[in-house]
């Protein structure tokens, strides 16, 4: 009976986190969509989408952002305006060091841990990894 309990509670746990990362969010300068005109019926929002390129997944997005926009959950009708492909404003790294002439060279202090620090700088600039382009996706939908 317990080991039922422990498997309900974290399918539920998975759930609710599954359904907190597909929501549309508002646009926060990295991703999220923002309102360019809207009516009763009708909405036209500019998405800017961070990551692959997934045809289904992004058509998800779309209409849960119109759906949001708009306050009902039916199917709508997308109609593609322009996509665009951006630079990340967020993907300009801090330069340490000095920079020589115009080579890429630069010259400055080690970022290496003391022996008593045991953090993994491997995988903190990993997990501070960032696509170069964003694709911002201007649509409507009615």
């Amino acid at each position: 009976m317990k080991i039922a309990l422990k498997l309900f509670t974290l399918g539920c746990c998975t759930t609710f986190l599954a359904a907190c990362q597909s929501t549309p969010q508002t646009y926060n300068g990295h991703a999220g969509y923002q309102i360019e005109a809207q009516n009763a019926t009708s909405a036209t929002l500019a998405y800017t989408l961070a990551g692959r390129q997934n045809q289904q997944l992004d058509e998800n997005k779309l209409q849960r952002a119109c759906q949001k926009v708009l306050g009902q959950h039916r199917t709508f009708k997308l109609n593609i305006l322009s996509i665009n492909e951006i630079a990340n404003p967020a993907t300009t790294a801090q330069q340490y060091g000095r920079q020589i002439g115009n080579s890429r060279a630069s010259f400055g202090l080690s970022n290496t841990p003391d022996l008593r620090n045991t953090d993994n700088l491997g995988a903190q600039n990993a997990l501070d990894a960032r696509p170069a382009t964003l694709r911002v996706v201007r649509y409507t939908c009615s």
